[in-house]
C-alpha cells in the first residue's frame, strides 16, 4: 500500500495536501498524542490512513478552537492557487528562520531546514505569531538540543563573565544548565517558563553572599567580588610585580578567599581580612621571595643591620 503521506505520491512535482497533516503533528504540542499513536517509533511509518488520522486530529480539542483557521487557509489554497499558497508558506518561512538563528540554530542543517519548513507551513495555517513560534521550537526536545551560538550564547557569555567577577568559575555543564534554563520549557498550558539572565545572576549573588556574608551588603547594591577587593588585588599585584587584571580567583593566595577574609576568634565568624594583614600573608608566598621588592627589603633590612654594628653610615 502506498504511503498515505508520500509528499508526491503521483509524481506531480507538487506536495501532497496530506503533508499539512504530518506538519502539524509534528509540531503541534496539544497533537503529540495523536502522532504517538499514529506512528510506528521503530519505522517511522504511520499505522493508519489519511482520512483517520485526520478524523483524530478534528475530534481534538485543539481543533474546536484552531480548525477555523487552519480549514481558511487550506481552502485558499484551493480557491486562490498554488502560487498564491506557497507566497504566504515563504512569508513565513522567512520568519521562522529568522527566528531559528536568532536562537543560535543552524538552519543550514539538512535536519533542522526541514523541521523549520514544516514548521513554517503549519505556522500560516494556524496564524501563529512569533512568541507562538519560538515556543513551539522550544518545546522539540531534539531541535532544542541543537542550538549553538545565537542570543543564548551571548547570555551564557555575559553570565560567564559576571560570574568571574563575583569569583564564580562556571564548568561546562552549570553553562549548560543555565542556556537550558534560559531557553525555558513549554507546560501543558502552552506558557513558556524561562529564567532571565537577572534571575541567574541573582542566584550567583546569593551564592556568594552566603559564602562572604561581610559583603552581602555590597553585593546587594550591584558591587562585585572584583569591585570589594580591589584594595587587597592592588597590594597582591604591586607585591608580587605583576598584573593585577590577570588575577585568577585560583590563585593559592585567593583560592577559598584566603587573601580578603579570616577568622575572627573572638566571635569565630569569618571577616574582611584588613590590607594590612594581607600584605603580612603575600610576603609569605614563596613568590614574593623572588621580587625585585623583596630584595630591596632584605637589602634594607642588612643595611639598618650593619648600621646597627657601626660597619655601614646610617
Amino acid at each position: 500500500m502506498a504511503d498515505p503521506f508520500d509528499k508526491d505520491p503521483l509524481g506531480t512535482g507538487k506536495p501532497s495536501m496530506t503533508t499539512w497533516i504530518v506538519n502539524l503533528l509534528k509540531n503541534v504540542p496539544e497533537l503529540k498524542n495523536i502522532y504517538d499513536t499514529v506512528r510506528d517509533p521503530n519505522t517511522g511509518k504511520f499505522l493508519y490512513n489519511a482520512d483517520a488520522i485526520t478524523d483524530m486530529i478534528t475530534s481534538s480539542s485543539w481543533y474546536l478552537s484552531n480548525g477555523p483557521t487552519v480549514a481558511g487557509n487550506i481552502a485558499a489554497r484551493f480557491k486562490f492557487g498554488e502560487k498564491f499558497y506557497q507566497q504566504k508558506v515563504n512569508e513565513y518561512k522567512i520568519t521562522v528562520s529568522a527566528l531559528a538563528r536568532a536562537m543560535g540554530l543552524d538552519v543550514a542543517d539538512p535536519s533542522i531546514s526541514e523541521y523549520l519548513s514544516g514548521l513554517a507551513e503549519t505556522s500560516f495555517l494556524n496564524g501563529w505569531d512569533e512568541n507562538y513560534i519560538e515556543n513551539t521550537i522550544v518545546s522539540n526536545a531534539d531541535i532544542v538540543g541543537k542550538i549553538s551560538g545565537g542570543a543564548y550564547a551571548k547570555q551564557i557569555l555575559d553570565l560567564n563573565e559576571y560570574a568571574n567577577l563575583m569569583g564564580v568559575r562556571l564548568s561546562d555543564q552549570t553553562k549548560s544548565n543555565y542556556q537550558r534554563r534560559l531557553i525555558g520549557e513549554v507546560g501543558m498550558d502552552g506558557l513558556r517558563k524561562a529564567a532571565t539572565t537577572d534571575e541567574l545572576k541573582k542566584e550567583i549573588v546569593n551564592q556568594q553572599s552566603l559564602l562572604y556574608p561581610m559583603f552581602s551588603d555590597d553585593f546587594a547594591v550591584g558591587r562585585t567580588l572584583w569591585d570589594v577587593t580591589s584594595l587587597h588585588r592592588k597590594k597582591w599585584a604591586d607585591l608580587l610585580e605583576t598584573d593585577e587584571d590577570a588575577l585568577d580567583w585560583d590563585d593559592p593566595l585567593w583560592k577559598d578567599g584566603k587573601i580578603f577574609t579570616m577568622m575572627d576568634e573572638k566571635t569565630g565568624k569569618v571577616v574582611a581580612r584588613p590590607v594590612w594583614d594581607a600584605e603580612k600573608l603575600i610576603k609569605k608566598d614563596e613568590r614574593w621571595q623572588y621580587t625585585e621588592n623583596a630584595a630591596r627589603t632584605y637589602e634594607t633590612y642588612g643595611l639598618n643591620i650593619l648600621g646597627r654594628f657601626g660597619l655601614v653610615a646610617r
